[in-house]
């Protein structure tokens, strides 16, 4: 059974949308012109906004589809769904007045359109050049821990299941746009990534240069300056006084007996203890548990992107 239809300002016409998302059903895109989310779980509403993305009619996946304001909290205390990204934005009880030119210039563009698509990289690409068109927007990048390097294109990754596919498959999809013209980037961020799994969420340690262990000690050095000892601070002290092993002379002042040059690292591997002053960085992937060095890491060049004449003109032949 279909949900309440209402007539809004300017003969607008919206579809409030509730059992459909729980049963992740399409409603009929001809019934209303836009659609307005009134659903308070969000990770059906985000599922439902997938089958949206997905779809091979214009009439769906570039229907405009928003979300009420009320449910905001809601949502963003599940941001990683990125759900705000996969529609159209809030909008406050059914108030779209300000709303409406965005409104029309989609319906109209919609309007001219009596195609399909399928899941082909090209027709996702064109999909991708539509929808930015009609909302007249960049593409643009978010933060997202959900994301597997951290940085998220989520409608783009929303063609795709699994973190790695969406990763690798959306990147090659702008970075192809951009080699063919469609698009125009612009530099925004450095990321460092995993070599083996592109997961940007990584654990820098530091480590011994003899076993490659990383649980260790740090230990401050004295230098005394009367005999020129230098020594880690633990052989200096005799209960609570401080003494040097070499002269057996007490340590009072700093700056005046002694100073502190820099400080040794300890190894805590029994079958190690090795001592040194330079301990080596090593990197661990928390997503593949892959180890590796810094220098080992991918380097991956964030930008955002935004159409080009050639796209425009290809998207309106």
């Amino acid at each position: 059974m279909p949900e309440k239809i209402l007539n809004l300002e300017n003969g607008i016409s919206a579809q409030l949308l509730d059992d459909y998302i729980e049963r992740n059903e399409i409603p009929d895109a001809d019934n209303s012109d836009i659609w307005i989310i009134n659903n308070d779980k969000a990770w059906n509403v985000r599922r439902f906004l997938v089958s949206v993305i997905r779809h091979p009619d214009p009439k769906v996946f570039l229907k405009p589809v928003f979300l009420q304001k009320d449910l905001k909290k809601t949502y963003r205390e599940n941001k990683n769904y990125n759900i705000k990204h996969l529609c159209d934005g809030y909008i406050k009880e059914l108030d779209i007045q300000s709303k409406i030119p965005y409104i029309r210039f989609i319906l109209n563009f919609i309007k001219n359109l009596n195609i399909s698509f399928s899941s082909s990289e090209d027709d996702l690409l064109k999909k991708t050049l539509m929808y930015y068109y009609s909302r007249n927007k960049d593409i643009e990048f978010h933060e997202s821990s959900e994301s597997l390097s951290g940085y998220s294109y989520p409608r783009i990754e929303a063609y795709y299941d699994g973190t790695t596919e969406a990763y690798v498959n959306g990147r090659a999809l702008l970075n192809g746009a951009y080699k063919n013209d469609f698009l125009r980037r612009n530099y925004v961020d450095t990321s460092h990534i995993c070599n083996k799994c592109y997961s940007g969420f990584l654990n820098y340690r530091e480590e011994c240069p003899k076993c490659k262990h990383h649980n260790l000690q740090a230990r401050i050095l004295i230098h005394h300056f009367r005999c020129a000892y230098v020594g880690t601070e633990q052989r200096f002290w005799q209960g609570e006084r401080m003494v040097c092993p070499k002269c057996s002379m007490e340590l009072k002042n700093l700056g005046v007996d002694y100073d502190k040059p820099g400080k040794v690292f300890y190894c805590l591997n029994d079958k190690c203890k090795n001592e040194f002053q330079k301990p080596l960085i090593g990197v661990h992937c928390i997503h593949c548990k892959t180890e590796q060095a810094p220098s080992e890491l991918n380097l991956e060049k964030i930008y955002n992107y935004e159409l080009t004449q050639k796209a425009i003109s290809e998207i309106l032949k």
